[in-house]
């Protein structure tokens, strides 16, 4: 009798654990059912920006000297740039420090290198190039020349790819209610991740370091593709 008590306690027990695991579980009323999805929808584009990195560099022994030629460097450069009102112009990092120039056991030779570098920026590809190329005939040499896609672009594009992805969520909801025998289908909740990757560009440049005889030549670049991503999560109830 002993025995008999013990499995009908542990039998009760377990059907209580059973029931509140069942209620914590039981989340809609019977007869729906609790459908979740995502879809996420992509798009290559070309990339429609254009940037480039140039800096200009000089070496002396006196520091005030070496200072005014890069000052005036970038005062012509920055003259340069404000004719032309479609490419956006900022100067950046800006370095001077003492080295020595001796070979190693020989006589201190102490001089002082300096550089700082300038940035162009447009989806007006051929004024950043021409742009960049007048500024190599005043010493600036390349830094880095690059195309990417603009947040104006991306934006447009993840407008359509939501609009899609919302109508492939709805439509595998509806198939996966079919499937399940179930007539009618409510979306209950959307969320929308995005995300935007970028292939790597297909870019050139040449003409980026020019020999005082040699020719002017403007730097050449090709633009590349970005792929732009979005993810739509959905939340259905089928009943």
């Amino acid at each position: 009798m002993k025995l008999i008590a013990q499995v009908m306690m542990a039998s009760c027990l377990g059907l209580a654990a059973l029931g509140v695991s069942a209620q914590n579980i039981q989340l809609l009323p019977e007869g729906q059912t609790l459908i979740s999805l995502s879809v996420t929808e992509k798009r290559t584009v070309d990339q429609d920006t254009l940037t480039a990195v140039l800096r200009i560099e000089s070496v002396n022994t006196d520091a005030q000297t070496l200072q005014r030629e890069i000052n005036a460097a970038m005062a012509q450069a920055l003259e340069l740039s404000e004719s032309v009102d479609t490419v956006e112009v900022s100067t950046g990092y800006y370095s001077v420090y003492q080295f020595n120039n001796a070979p190693q056991g020989g006589r201190a030779n102490h001089q002082w290198r300096g550089s700082q570098s300038i940035t162009l920026e447009s989806s007006d590809a051929q004024n950043v190039l021409e742009l960049a190329g007048e500024m190599q005939e005043l010493g600036f040499v390349m830094n880095n020349l690059s195309y990417s896609l603009s947040n104006e672009r991306a934006d447009e594009v993840r407008d359509g790819l939501m609009e899609s992805a919302i109508v492939r969520a709805q439509a595998n909801a509806q198939r996966a209610a079919q499937a399940m025998g179930k007539a009618n289908v409510d979306i209950a909740t959307i969320t929308i991740d995005e995300a935007m990757g970028y292939a790597q560009p297909m870019m050139m440049a040449r003409g980026m370091a020019m020999d005082s005889a040699t020719e002017k030549a403007n730097p050449v670049a090709e633009a590349g593709k970005s792929e732009v991503s979005l993810t739509v999560r959905v939340q259905a109830v089928a009943k």
